[in-house]
């Protein structure tokens, strides 16, 4: 099935993967679901968003079958992560995605090869078993059939998709791809990307299927883009003397690019923007008109880049 999966990435770029998937990281999902059952513990408001809601009601039954000192064991593990690394940010907060980049071994590595401090490496060695034998085993299927639709989602559109984005951030993709390592649950938002070239999309996500897929893996994988673009902003704001770039405004190009882009190869996908409702919102939501009088034209076809970013500038 791997060989498969990778000739179906070759054949959507042609000359190199555009993604490459692993579905087998035992740590990283391990850590994921101790993350978000952590949040859940804490009654974290985004615990009740759709791609981590199920995780309690799946620790439920996972711990049915278990004994007492397994069972101790195992919530003793998301206590921990609710005392601690459950209060941090998975995006925001440099030191845990730092812990998070240290889970990304390879899938048959021990704990051995974990470099994380003595507290967590003895939290993760308590629980691993636990997990290994109640919950590994459905999530590791599931990494795998994630895997599978996106494959299929890139054969069909992801050079089309490809091609849009570059040519509208006038940036280089990565030859060899992005990596994009599937965990059961990630975060509230069922996929994310940070520094280190951290990319993680959930397996259990229902709304990161399809076409939304598509555009989710896209829009994390032009995450990686972001100091690029808010250096050349940077500079455009002193060469034109515009107010400088706001909080979010990168983001707010991608929202809007990424799903025009799988828009244009798919004429009824609805983006993840409008689905969520992101566009009534704030930070987001405060740039849509400016996106929508200078940047949609540069889509389009009309215009520079830089007019364009500039124009949204003074917007």
């Amino acid at each position: 099935m791997k060989l498969l999966i990778a000739t179906l990435l070759l054949v959507a770029q042609g000359s190199g993967p555009i993604f490459r998937f692993e579905a087998d990281g035992f740590w990283l999902n391990l850590h994921h679901f101790l993350y978000v059952l952590g949040r859940a513990q804490n009654g974290a408001p985004d615990a009740k968003r759709s791609a981590v809601v199920n995780a309690p009601a799946d620790q439920v039954e996972g711990l049915k079958g278990l004994n007492e000192a397994d069972r101790k064991a195992w919530t003793d593990a998301v206590t921990f992560y609710a005392n601690g690394l459950s209060k941090l940010d998975a995006v925001f907060d440099r030191d845990l995605y730092n812990i998070t980049n240290a889970m990304r071994v390879p899938p048959n590595a021990t704990s051995k090869a974990l470099k994380v401090d003595a507290a967590l490496l003895a939290t993760l060695e308590q629980a691993s078993p636990i997990y290994r034998r109640v919950w590994w085993p459905r999530h590791q299927r599931e990494n795998h059939a994630r895997v599978r639709n996106y494959a299929s989602q890139l054969e069909q559109n992801g050079n089309a998709v490809l091609a849009y984005i570059t040519r509208a951030y006038a940036l280089e993709w990565p030859r060899g791809g992005h990596l994009v390592n599937f965990s059961g649950y990630t975060n509230w938002a069922g996929a994310y990307s940070t520094g280190g070239g951290l990319i993680v999309a959930s397996s259990l996500d229902e709304q990161t299927l399809g076409s939304l897929g598509l555009e989710s893996i896209f829009h994390e994988g032009m995450h990686q883009w972001d100091q690029p673009m808010l250096a050349r902003l940077v500079r455009l704001s002193k060469e034109h003397q515009t107010p400088p770039p706001r909080g979010g405004i990168t983001h707010a190009l991608i929202w809007y690019t990424a799903a025009k882009a799988v828009r244009s190869v798919i004429p009824s996908h609805r983006g993840y923007a409008e689905t969520l409702g992101m566009w009534r919102q704030n930070p987001n939501g405060g740039f849509k008109a400016g996106l929508d009088t200078y940047w949609k034209p540069y889509l389009d076809g009309n215009g520079t880049l830089d007019d364009a970013l500039v124009g949204l500038l003074k917007s």
